[in-house]
């Protein structure tokens, strides 16, 4: 296994735990038996500040987690993996280890710092996978567009 792998296996494992904290605080909030209806009609009592970090925090990992797992995914296929590619996916687990409990305490600058990381991450994978292409194939895409 890639080190580009195992860290995002990593932010899976997160995303599990971020599910979880997330529905058990639903059903605490609303009731278990609320929870587990079909949801036609509002819930009765509103969500709480923390119910609401917690629903943000994973809408924001399922924003990026499918980038993330599609680039370390496609690496692995075209058999790359560098000092900076490894860097990269280490430093965006890390990143989205650390901001959920940024996101949980309302920690508002630090938040926002530790996010714009973990997309500078992301991004630095996307360019290691262009930097591998077969430029002659990246040149002929480009010019057909």
């Amino acid at each position: 296994m890639t080190v580009e792998l195992l860290a995002a296996l990593v932010v899976i494992a997160l995303g599990l735990v971020q599910v979880l904290l997330q529905a058990m605080e639903y059903r605490r909030v609303h009731g278990v038996g609320y929870a587990n209806s079909a949801l036609d009609t509002p819930p009765s009592t509103h969500d709480t500040v923390l119910l609401g970090r917690l629903t943000r925090a994973l809408r924001n990992l399922h924003e990026t987690l499918p980038f993330f797992l599609g680039v370390v995914i496609l690496l692995r296929l075209i058999d790359v993996s560098t000092p900076a590619s490894q860097w990269a996916a280490v430093i965006f687990a890390a990143a989205r280890l650390i901001y959920l409990p940024l996101y949980m305490l309302g920690v508002p600058y630090l938040r926002g710092l530790v996010w714009l990381v973990s997309y500078a991450a992301l991004v630095s994978l996307v360019l290691t996978a262009f930097r591998a292409a077969d430029p002659a194939l990246l040149s002929g895409l480009l010019a057909s567009a």
